[in-house]
């Protein structure tokens, strides 16, 4: 009877597997990780309420190429890292590529080239660029590369759930400054409410790739592969252009 009980239940276990990876053992679900709640990058459309923008629609035509079902997890930023390899397989949320994340994560190929800019209020006048930021408070969403930025600088920094949640605070003076990607400040920046304005000169180069543990190289290398097939037939400048007006896949 045990024997009988034990291999009911090896068989339920190996039934279990091929449910998730498929009759060939490969996997057939490639699970995002976005916050959903920066445009263009990543957000709902206010009429399907279904997360899309530039990251998410190339993440899904990557995972079309893998011959996988993309499945979007919005998550908080702060929460991004952490998750990763836990909730989703991949981060696709305009992840910028730094020595320090290079230790701890995988990443594919870049697939946006930006730059960081200065934000503040419309009437600051005081503010020019990023080298005035010293002693300034400097809004920004934990865990974001601007944070380090900001602190480089010599400002204080202040924490957020999201870029929203920064503007509405700089619009009223809360706080002195913020520092967010030139692509978001050419497309949203100018659509919002907000009372701010962009200064200055970019102050870095970002290079945006997706983001994976530090083991998945398998599957960044996959993504890779996607990723240059879609350069090369024009894919990937075509979602470019469909939201920037121009190709920053390079």
């Amino acid at each position: 009877m045990k024997k009988l009980w034990a291999l009911l239940m090896v068989s339920v276990m190996l039934a279990g597997a091929l449910t998730a990876c498929g009759n060939n053992g490969k996997k057939k679900e490639l699970t995002i990780g976005t916050e959903a709640t920066y445009p263009p990058f990543s957000y709902r459309d206010k009429k399907t309420n279904e997360v899309t923008g530039y990251d998410v629609e190339v993440a899904k035509e990557v995972a079309k190429r893998l011959d996988m079902k993309a499945k979007v997890v919005p998550t908080e930023w702060k929460n991004m890292f952490s998750s990763l390899g836990k909730r989703f397989d991949m981060v696709a949320n305009q992840v910028t590529i730094t020595p320090e994340r290079k230790e701890q994560f995988a990443f594919s190929t870049p697939y946006t080239v930006s730059g960081g800019k200065v934000i503040v209020n419309k009437n600051n006048n005081e503010i020019k660029g990023i080298e005035d930021l010293k002693g300034k408070v400097v809004g920004t969403t934990q865990g974001s590369n601007y944070a380090n930025e900001a602190e480089k600088a010599g400002a204080k920094v202040k924490y957020y759930k999201g870029i929203a949640q920064v503007l509405t605070d700089l619009d009223v003076n809360r706080v002195d400054a913020a520092l967010n990607d030139e692509l978001f400040i050419l497309t949203q920046l100018k659509n919002t409410k907000y009372n701010v304005k962009a200064v200055g000169e970019p102050f870095s180069e970002n290079k945006m790739a997706f983001a994976f543990k530090k083991n998945d190289k398998d599957l960044a290398k996959k993504v890779d592969k996607a990723l240059a097939d879609m350069k090369k037939d024009g894919t990937l400048s075509k979602l470019s252009k469909k939201y920037f007006g121009a190709d920053v896949s390079e």
